[in-house]
């Protein structure tokens, strides 16, 4: 006999295997949705500055960000030899207060260490940029113009974050 048209046909001996690999399918599918939820709900409140990994100070240290209300200007100077210091430790200092007015690389050897010149003698704005890059030695060195508050040579210890790359 052969069946009509709109009438179902009669189960095949193999239907209860099919149907249960489809339930086996569908919970593999459903497990796999729940723990990519609990890492979701786990790292979506990471703070920015585990990324650094311990080279910038914390986002949230109010004595690693520029005074409030005060116009700190900063010029950054690479002196590490590694190419786009300057230009992200100058992102870096600008999302703490710090007004970067210039930034360039400077000529010759590169430097070990960070050094962060004090031109106007505010010793306390110079502990804030130290405590924001994470690394430097602070020295008074008068500056004849009075232009800038602050000199920092970038040295090859200045570890800058790692973060997403900015647009």
């Amino acid at each position: 006999m052969t069946a009509t048209r709109g009438w179902p046909s009669m189960p095949t001996p193999d239907a209860p295997r099919r149907r249960r690999k489809g339930w086996v399918i569908v919970g593999g599918l459903l497990v796999v949705l729940v723990g990519a939820s609990i890492g979701w709900w786990q790292l979506r409140d990471t703070p920015a500055d585990k990324d650094a990994r311990g080279t910038m100070a914390a986002v949230t240290d109010s004595s690693a960000r520029a005074p409030l209300d005060t116009r700190v200007r900063v010029r950054v100077l690479n002196a590490s030899g590694t190419r786009g210091y300057a230009r992200r430790a100058t992102l870096e200092l600008r999302d703490r207060g710090f007004d970067v007015v210039d930034y360039d690389t400077e000529q010759g050897t590169g430097r070990e260490k960070t050094v962060i010149l004090s031109h106007t003698g505010h010793a306390d704005w110079a502990v804030r940029l130290q405590r924001a890059l994470g690394t430097g030695t602070i020295e008074e060195r008068a500056d004849s113009l009075r232009y800038m508050d602050l000199t920092v040579f970038v040295g090859r210890d200045w570890k800058p974050a790692t973060k997403t790359l900015r647009p």
